[in-house]
């Protein structure tokens, strides 16, 4: 797996659902990103990912529903007396929320390779020499969430094994307070490493980087194609926008634009299976 291939494909997802109102393109996008992600992960290492995505979806959805009361068609109404709560419930204002949660999904979605399909040296060294530093700091973040989760359960486990039982919010305390010292202690480890290792000191250097070959061309043919089809199909009055206020009408769709939704599958085809 290449990590500038990744990044194309990442891109060219996040610009197409971030450039288009549409929830038609958007779902293909998020279509795209699941089925690339379950085919070259697999689902049981996305698990935790999906519940994440699907709360935060919801979550959205919801917060849009019982926000905005705008929208002509209403489904139902609670009395304005109620504080924050108060006023009409519009299909239009559901819509939209919903629209929201699958923009969060589908970027969520398709960032995730550079967690689940990458190592984090992979990622810095597909940044150029300049950026050496700024891939660092990136490698040190994606490895910083994996290893206090691992930390957190270790210290839980052996927390059990001497008799602990959560008790309530300041029982945690006996396991977060080892946690966080455990976590300083490798933050510290890690700089007296990089400093012995002549971190900043001079270019930085690798066994050896990643090649991009013919697959991993072909991803990136594919990514670039299909921003530049949308940007072309939107400029000549395809592609376009979508808007739930003041009625909820259906989006339009036309076949440029949906075929650069799909080249964002080519990495099905292209990636290495799970």
């Amino acid at each position: 797996m290449n990590a500038r291939a990744v990044a194309a494909w990442s891109f060219a997802c996040l610009f197409i659902v971030l450039f288009t109102t549409n929830p038609a393109y958007k779902t293909a996008v998020l279509v795209a990103a699941f089925v690339t992600l379950a085919t070259t992960a697999g689902i049981r290492r996305m698990r935790r990912l999906l519940i994440a995505v699907a709360v935060i979806g919801a979550f959205d959805a919801m917060l849009n529903f019982v926000s905005a009361h705008l929208g002509r068609t209403v489904l139902f109404a609670l009395p304005d007396s109620i504080p924050g709560l108060g006023g009409a419930y519009t299909l239009e204002a559901l819509a939209f929320g919903v629209t929201g949660g699958i923009t969060i999904a589908a970027a969520i979605l398709a960032a995730a390779p550079f967690s689940l399909l990458l190592q984090p040296h992979d990622v810095m060294d597909a940044l150029p020499g300049a950026l050496s530093r700024t891939g660092t700091a990136i490698a040190a973040s994606m490895n910083l969430l994996p290893l206090v989760v691992t930390s957190f359960g270790e210290v839980s486990e052996a927390q059990r094994l001497r008799g602990w039982r959560p008790r309530g919010p300041r029982s945690w305390a006996q396991v977060v307070v080892p946690v966080v010292l455990t976590s300083v202690e490798g933050s510290i480890q890690l700089a007296e490493s990089m400093e012995a290792r002549g971190f900043g000191a001079a270019t930085r250097s690798s066994f050896q980087k990643s090649k991009l070959e013919w697959q991993h061309w072909m991803v990136i043919a594919a990514s670039a194609l299909a921003v530049v089809s949308f940007i072309a199909a939107h400029a000549m009055g395809g592609a376009k926008d979508w808007y739930a206020y003041p009625s909820l009408t259906a989006p339009q769709l036309d076949l440029p634009s949906l075929v650069a939704c799909l080249l964002l599958f080519t990495p099905v085809l292209m990636w290495p299976r799970d």
